[in-house]
């Protein structure tokens, strides 16, 4: 039976908000639009993150991408270690071609999520999914939350992630 990790869908939004952060931020310190400042980076990292974070069709668009972000990763990951397996080296694969089709693979996905999101947009008999707070109140959410399954696997998981990290960095 797997983990019960649903409930980390309660902390999505504090995700989002992350990765969104986190991209911008390495995007300008890698091109230095903004020159060397890493906390003039910071400060335009947060603000677009906030500003992105502020329109729930933004969230549900970043919590479409991310999902297909990592399965990307996992894959293209999965892809270099069959092939530095197969072969005393990954010269052979790691070329300007293998990075341009991870590129265009990651632009579908963009594609794809930016259709399946906004396009209720353009067709106002659609809905957005969003993530109504309902007629009860925060407290009674909270307990919920607190005493369900969903945050016991997520809980288990953050304490498995904590206890991995710490080991992997003690040495």
């Amino acid at each position: 039976m797997a983990i019960d990790i649903s409930g980390l869908e309660f902390f999505m939004p504090i995700f989002s908000f992350l990765f969104v952060l986190l991209i911008v931020f390495i995007i300008l310190g890698f091109t230095k639009i903004l020159g060397d400042n890493k906390y003039l980076h910071f400060l335009i990292a947060f603000i677009m993150a906030v500003v992105f974070m502020s329109f729930s069709s933004m969230d549900l668009f970043v919590k479409t991408i991310i999902p297909w972000f990592v399965v990307l990763l996992v894959v293209v990951f999965l892809v270099l270690l069959i092939a530095g397996f197969s072969t005393k080296g990954l010269d052979k694969i790691m070329s300007p071609a293998f990075a341009w089709v991870i590129v265009a693979v990651l632009i579908i996905i963009f594609l794809i999520a930016a259709i399946k999101v906004f396009n209720p947009v353009f067709h106002s008999d659609l809905l957005i999914t969003s993530g109504d707070v309902g007629q009860e109140g925060v407290g009674t959410q909270l307990y919920d939350f607190f005493s369900s399954s969903k945050f016991a696997g997520s809980f288990l998981l953050l304490i498995i992630s904590v206890i991995v990290a710490w080991v992997l960095t003690k040495s």
